[in-house]
């Protein structure tokens, strides 16, 4: 049997920049990202690893526009 489902995780916008502000300090992405996602919920926590590269991709783009400035 198969199914499709679609789902979403919103990443609150204070979780971003807790990310980048830790990141820019010297912070390793993947324990920064784990450490805040492990406050969401369950479901979002697990499926976390289903978005890491794209919030990753998103931290390095804000610090880049910070940087630039």
């Amino acid at each position: 049997m198969e199914f499709e489902f679609t789902d979403t995780i919103v990443v609150l916008e204070s979780d971003l920049n807790e990310m980048v502000w830790r990141v820019e300090r010297g912070e390793e992405f993947y324990q920064v990202y784990y450490d805040i996602m492990a406050g969401y919920d369950d479901h979002d926590y697990y499926s976390a690893p289903l978005i890491e590269d794209r919030v990753k991709e998103e931290i390095k783009r804000r610090i880049n526009i910070k940087e630039e400035k």
